[in-house]
Parts: C-alpha cells; sequence; structure tokens
C-alpha cells in the first residue's frame, strides 16, 4: 500500500512526490546517549529484525519447555501455565504485530514449530494432572 504526499511550492511551481513506506523504529540501548530513536526503511532489514526478535523469544520458550520436560515429578500447573502463555503471546505477535514485515514461508516454518511444542506441553500438563489425581487420591481417608 503506497500513499503520495503532494507539496506545492508557490515560488517555484513544483510537485514534489513523497512516498510513504513501511518503517519500523526502536530506541537503541542506553549506552547511545545521543541517539534518540532508528528508523528502518529496507524491508529486507526490517524483516531480518523480525526474524531475529521471533527467534529469540522462541528460543526462550523451547528453553522453558525442555526444563519442564526433563523436570518430570517437579513441574507444577503454574510453569505449564506460564510456558501456554508465553507460546500464545508468541504466536499472536507473528500474527498480528509482525505479520507485515515477514515472510509468509517464515511465518509458516515457525507456526507449525510452536504447534509442534504446543502438543509436547499437552503431554506434559496430561502427565501433571494424573500425578496431581493420584496424589488426591492416596490422601484421602
Amino acid at each position: 500500500m503506497n500513499s503520495y504526499i503532494l507539496k506545492n511550492d508557490t515560488h517555484e511551481k513544483k510537485v514534489l512526490l513523497y512516498k510513504e513506506q513501511n518503517s519500523y523504529s526502536f530506541t537503541p540501548k542506553k549506552s547511545y546517549r545521543h541517539i534518540k530513536k532508528i528508523t528502518v526503511l529496507d524491508e529486507k532489514m526490517t524483516s531480518s529484525l523480525m526474524e531475529d526478535k521471533i527467534l529469540r523469544a522462541y528460543n526462550r520458550l523451547l528453553k522453558l519447555i525442555y526444563a519442564l520436560v526433563t523436570a518430570g515429578d517437579e513441574t507444577t500447573s503454574g510453569d505449564v501455565l506460564a510456558a501456554y502463555t508465553e507460546l500464545d503471546r508468541i504466536r499472536n505477535i507473528l500474527l498480528y504485530k509482525y505479520n507485515n514485515y515477514l515472510k509468509k514461508e517464515f511465518i509458516k516454518k515457525v507456526l507449525t514449530k510452536l504447534n509442534a511444542l504446543e502438543v509436547e506441553l499437552k503431554k506434559v500438563h496430561v502427565l501433571e494432572l494424573t500425578e496431581e489425581i493420584e496424589e488426591e487420591r492416596g490422601k484421602s481417608r
């Protein structure tokens, strides 16, 4: 979607065309004192920035789920819920927030990975629930 802004200058009677582009703006780390805001206009660069952000969040989620799977008996429903909310957050960011910046193939690839992680998380959740039910049965008199 391109839109143009026309500007008429009364002195020279020229018409200037400005192309409005999709851009991504962010603020750098605090160590860069004099730079307040960075705006990236290149489509390839914005897509690579977004892909890196999504992959970092995916790797954090992968570590969290791996910790839940390897923990075994020590998992709680709160830990599983935290993993579910993180997975849902990444999926929503991917589909709605960064959808305009990313390629469709990348989105499809990450969504299939997220679905596989969700299936694995459901297995952990079912095992955790069965252990809680067995504990409740054992305690009753």
